[in-house]
C-alpha cells in the first residue's frame, strides 16, 4: 500500500468510527416505547448527522461493517494488482460521499 493510500484509508476509517459513533449513540438513547419517539425525535431535530442515523441506525452500522470489509480486502490485496487498482478505485468512491470534508483531498476524485 503506498502511503497516498494508507491516508486514504486512514480518512474513510475516521468517518466510518463518526457514523459508527453516532449510531451507537442514537440506538443507546432511543425509546423504549412507541410513546417516546417524539420526545426522542425532537432531540434530534436539529443535529443532521444523529437525525440521519436515528432514521436506521442499524443499516448505518451494517454500511459501516461492509466499508471495513472492503478496506479489509484491499488492504489484503496484492499490490500492482487489478484486484488493488479496482479497490482503491471503490475507497476513493467511497470517499468522494465526504467530500465537503476538511480532510478530503481534491486528487481522490476520480
Amino acid at each position: 500500500m503506498t502511503d497516498e493510500s494508507a491516508v486514504l484509508v486512514e480518512f474513510l476509517l475516521a468517518r466510518i468510527e463518526e457514523d459508527e459513533r453516532i449510531a451507537w449513540l442514537v440506538e443507546s438513547e432511543s425509546p423504549t416505547t412507541d410513546t417516546g419517539f417524539c420526545v426522542w425525535a425532537t432531540q434530534f431535530a436539529f443535529d443532521p448527522e444523529r437525525m440521519i442515523v436515528a432514521i436506521d441506525y442499524q443499516r448505518v452500522r451494517a454500511e459501516c461493517a461492509a466499508k471495513r470489509r472492503i478496506i479489509d480486502a484491499f488492504r489484503a490485496a496484492e499490490p500492482s494488482t487489478t484486484t488493488a487498482e479496482t479497490l482503491e478505485t471503490v475507497l476513493r468512491e467511497l470517499a468522494s460521499a465526504h467530500a465537503d470534508h476538511d480532510d478530503y483531498r481534491d486528487d481522490w476524485r476520480i
